[in-house]
């Protein structure tokens, strides 16, 4: 027999393992997850910090509107109101519309004065012509529209149709020509032509002022927007 299997009677083992913490690298995703709440974090912050300046900024609005608002209600208390100076009345002026144009025996124009877009303030019509009632400095104008659709075959040259504004005083025998013009027209085609007359002049109570048109057949009018007199103090 064998002799029998002797074992060492001390054991030599490895000292107690000590526990070392071990923490495993982040995955990418994770660190830019991280990342992305650190900034919107952030955006958060400076939204929270506009608000506060915006209602700062409206706080302090408020306080000068209601200041602003208070001097504006001293200056108009009644005992103000009563000093102010009473509103100035309406200027002369007129306004003329062409209607189925007829001339006097002088070859002014006549104008619808009563209808439509017409009107008269502090101002006369008669016969054509408005009558100035306060002396000053006023705008007059005139527009007309032409046409000719037939001219005759032997007419080999333009011809000439003048368009005036003029005004007639009692401090003068004859009428004075304030503005004009002087049109060519007729040819081998269809004409039209558009005048218009305007400018600043001086009248006097009494004065008048007419339109005049050396062709008034060529005159052509449709719902006062064609043809047109009028005048306004400046």
């Amino acid at each position: 027999m064998e002799a029998p299997s002797r074992y060492p009677s001390v054991f030599v083992v490895d000292g107690p393992a000590r526990d070392v913490p071990f923490a495993p690298p982040l995955p990418r995703s994770q660190k830019t997850r991280r990342h992305g709440q650190l900034f919107l974090g952030i955006l958060v912050l400076m939204a929270l910090a506009g608000l506060a300046v915006q209602a700062y900024f409206l706080i302090c609005f408020r306080k000068e509107l209601d200041k602003a608002t208070a001097q504006g209600s001293a200056k108009t208390s009644p005992e103000r109101l009563s000093q102010d100076p009473a509103p100035p009345s309406e200027k002369p002026g007129a306004h003329l519309i062409g209607a189925s144009f007829t001339a006097t025996g002088n070859g002014t124009l006549q104008w619808e004065h009563r209808h439509g877009l017409a009107f008269l303030q502090e101002m006369d019509y008669r016969a054509g012509s408005l009558v100035c009632q306060k002396p000053g400095h006023y705008y007059v104008y005139s527009k007309v529209f032409l046409e000719h659709t037939s001219c005759p075959a032997r007419q080999q040259k333009s011809m000439l149709v003048t368009h005036s504004i003029c005004k007639r005083t009692p401090k003068y025998p004859r009428e004075i020509v304030l503005l004009t013009s002087i049109i060519p027209y007729c040819g081998p085609e269809v004409w039209r032509q558009n005048s218009f007359l305007g400018g600043v002049v001086s009248l006097q109570e009494k004065e008048e002022i007419y339109v005049k048109v050396s062709e008034m057949r060529l005159v052509r009018v449709k719902d006062g927007t064609r043809s047109y007199f009028g005048t306004f103090m400046i």
